[in-house]
C-alpha cells in the first residue's frame, strides 16, 4: 500500500503538511565531504547530490554576494513544495508556508544554540539561480528560506 509511511518532526506545520524538503549545503562539516546534500526523512539519511567545489561561490552569490556562505560551516536550504500545503488549504496554503518556515528556522536557532553554534537566517537570494542550482523547477518546488550556521566565538 502506498503512502503509509509517515514521518514525525520536532518543528510544527499547518495542517501537519510537512511541505519542506531540507538541502544541507556542507563546507566544513566533520564527517562529511564538502558538497550538496538532500536530508531524506523517511530514512534520516543524507544523500549527496553534488561535490562541485564552487557551489559554495555558486550559492554565495546567488544570494546577492553574502560571503559568509562560504564560510559557515552548514547551510540549511529550505524548499517548499507547494501542493502539499495548497492541495489542503488553497491559495491560503502560500500563507502557511511562509509561517512554517519561520518555525523550522527557529528550530534551528534553538539547536544551534545548544551546541556552540550561531545561525544567520537569508531570505535574499535569486529564486530562478537557487531553483537551476537545487535542479528544482521553482514554481511547484522553490527556494523559501535558508539559514548558516557555524562555530561562535564566546564574548569575553
Amino acid at each position: 500500500m502506498q503512502g503509509t509511511q509517515v514521518t514525525f518532526r520536532t518543528v510544527p506545520s499547518a495542517g501537519s503538511r510537512h511541505a519542506f524538503a531540507t538541502y544541507l549545503l556542507v563546507n566544513d562539516v566533520e564527517g562529511l565531504m564538502p558538497g550538496l546534500y538532500r536530508f531524506l526523512a523517511l530514512s534520516q539519511s543524507l544523500q549527496r547530490i553534488s561535490g562541485d567545489p564552487a557551489l559554495h561561490i555558486d550559492i554565495a552569490h546567488a544570494c546577492f554576494d553574502q560571503d559568509f556562505i562560504m564560510r559557515c560551516g552548514v547551510a540549511f536550504l529550505w524548499t517548499a513544495v507547494s501542493y502539499r500545503m495548497t492541495w489542503r488549504y488553497g491559495e491560503r496554503g502560500f500563507r502557511d508556508l511562509h509561517l512554517d518556515a519561520g518555525h523550522v528556522c527557529q528550530n534551528l536557532y534553538l539547536a544551534a544554540e545548544a551546541i556552540g553554534c550561531g545561525v544567520c537566517a537569508i531570505a535574499a537570494f535569486d529564486d530562478e539561480v537557487m531553483a537551476s542550482i537545487l535542479g528544482i523547477d521553482g514554481v511547484n518546488q522553490f527556494l523559501i528560506y535558508l539559514a548558516t550556521v557555524g562555530k561562535t566565538e564566546k564574548i569575553k
